[in-house]
């Protein structure tokens, strides 16, 4: 059997937190001749000057050329580098840059008329002239955030002043809308769902399990399977987590694409080895 060789890329910080998971990956090679190693994005070094591009390393011998790369470092420029190189990576770069930025998440799934509140691209300086203008909580967002962090519900008789620390000046801004600390993650993988998950907090608008929600196995209905088939039509997804907002008349409004996405709430509730799952789908993909 010809061994393949994966690259599975985390920044430093991240590897030791998603130690289980990495585990789960690791473990799903064995049966299918990948070699996948673990690569810290900090010890990369990239030429991007050269037709012929090899990936060294900054601390040890010269790995082999990737056959693929599963970039989790949430950073998309180096799908589109990889790809450049014509190695498969996944995601794919085109997801990859949608998934890691809400303003064009929100964009494109609109475009397809998938339904979400009223999404606007903003900059901080907007909102010094026309605070007035929203009498109401709203929500402010990183648009380049990801599990629940850099979201903040702003209180309109306090404004943004207070937020110079803790948000970006480039911003997402949305009505309050949706089930208050309630939503769904929908998990895909090759286009095709996996399983999903109800996330809850009775304390935080956020439902995030990394910020202390609750998650329970949630059975899809047949109007939220239509939804998430139409985003699927729309673009090849590798392995991404859709997470929807839910009204008050039960229907989905999309929220948020995760390419990096994180798998315990999904592997704790269910008996779903997502990580087989995505390995097999990988082995398809690079042995055809």
């Amino acid at each position: 059997m010809t061994t393949i060789n994966g690259w599975l890329i985390y920044r430093k910080k991240d590897i030791l937190r998603n130690r289980a998971f990495i585990t789960m990956l690791k473990d799903a090679t064995k049966s299918r001749g990948i070699l996948l190693e673990v690569i810290p994005y900090e010890q990369l070094s990239l030429s991007v000057s050269q037709h012929d591009l090899i990936l060294p390393l900054t601390d040890q011998n010269m790995l082999n050329k990737p056959d693929f790369i599963i970039n989790r470092s949430v950073s998309p420029w180096l799908n589109e580098v990889v790809e450049l190189q014509g190695i498969r990576c996944f995601n794919q770069a085109y997801v990859a840059r949608i998934a890691n930025d809400k303003r064009l998440a929100h964009a494109v799934l609109a475009n397809i008329d998938i339904p979400m509140l009223h999404t606007t691209a903003v900059h901080r300086d907007f909102f010094t002239a026309t605070e007035s203008h929203f009498p109401s909580s709203y929500i402010l967002k990183d648009p380049l955030g990801r599990g629940g962090t850099g979201v903040e519900l702003i209180d309109p008789s306090r404004g943004i002043s207070n937020l110079s620390t803790t948000l970006p000046e480039d911003l997402l801004h949305q009505p309050v809308g949706g089930k208050k600390g309630k939503d769904l993650r929908i998990y895909i993988v090759g286009n095709k769902i996996v399983g999903a998950v109800l996330r809850e907090s009775a304390t935080d608008f956020r439902a995030n399990i990394s910020i202390g929600g609750n998650s329970s196995f949630y059975q899809l209905r047949e109007h939220e399977i239509s939804t998430v088939e139409k985003i699927t039509d729309a673009m090849q997804m590798d392995f991404v987590g859709l997470d929807f907002l839910i009204a008050e008349d039960g229907s989905l409004l999309f929220n948020e694409m995760e390419d990096a996405v994180g798998c315990r709430s999904l592997y704790m509730t269910s008996s779903i080895n997502i990580a087989e799952i995505f390995i097999e789908y990988i082995y398809q993909e690079i042995s055809q």
